[in-house]
């Protein structure tokens, strides 16, 4: 359940079945992770037999250990972020660290950086993963990644247990 919309999930779409007529579109964020819970919410509606289960949010932390898998976003460094010079004429050339390109960092030293191009456009972009100062991840329940992600059908059976 991919929550970022720059590295999301692709759709594919032939809104007249007809190959010729494809278009290929990238998803993320809650437009992409609400459906896709949603959906294993209703599967597991199903499983318990077709009757409401009610709220998800008191049934999932009654779950089992292994039903959520708990995401842990590990900070890491590498050598390969983004370092640059911009050349600027008449001005002389300036080099730009990898720090300097992923402003503004508060307190994190640790991330991952990468140049992404637009193919609708000739403007290059700086990612960066890790360098978001109002989030933070870490084990159980954190801002980023919720409880986690749920595990198949160990997820689905867990609920179905959980209203009985």
């Amino acid at each position: 359940m991919n929550a970022d919309p720059q590295t999301g999930n692709e759709v594919v779409v032939s809104p007249d079945g007809n190959p010729a007529n494809v278009t290929v579109l990238v998803f993320g964020g809650t437009s992409l992770s609400c459906p896709m819970f949603s959906g294993y919410w209703a599967i597991a509606n199903q499983a318990a037999g077709g009757g409401s289960l009610g709220q998800a949010a008191p049934i999932l932390y009654e779950l089992s250990e292994g039903a959520i898998i708990d995401v842990n976003v590990t900070p890491v460094d590498t050598l390969l972020n983004v370092s640059g010079l911009i050349i600027d004429p008449p001005n002389s050339p300036i080099f730009e660290s990898q720090s300097a390109l992923a402003q503004p960092l508060e307190n994190t030293k640790l991330f991952v950086s990468a140049l992404y191009n637009s193919p609708s456009s000739t403007r290059w972009d700086v990612l960066t993963f890790g360098t978001d100062s109002s989030l933070v991840t870490g084990p159980g329940w954190d801002n980023v990644t919720g409880l986690g992600t749920p595990n198949g059908a160990t997820f689905i059976n867990d609920v179905v247990k959980a209203v009985q």
